[in-house]
């Protein structure tokens, strides 16, 4: 059953990328706008919660279930 952890770890991968990414991005639009409030750090502080348990799925039940297993 190692293909649902290997495709939980690679969904965690591409979740990361594409917040980087975005949020790169939407960094520098702020910046360019010379906006006087950061809201894209407010995207990137709501978007990494949602990363964050992402990242705690992927670490309770992907390697999680392959300790078990060993057992």
């Amino acid at each position: 059953m190692a293909a649902p952890n290997k495709l939980l770890q690679t969904s965690l991968v591409i979740h990361a990328v594409v917040y980087a990414a975005v949020v790169g991005g939407l960094f520098y639009i702020n910046q360019a706008t010379s906006s006087q409030f950061n809201w894209a750090g407010v995207v990137a502080w709501a978007w990494g919660i949602g990363l964050a348990a992402h990242g705690a799925v992927w670490f309770m039940v992907g390697r999680g279930s392959s300790r078990s297993r060993g057992r």
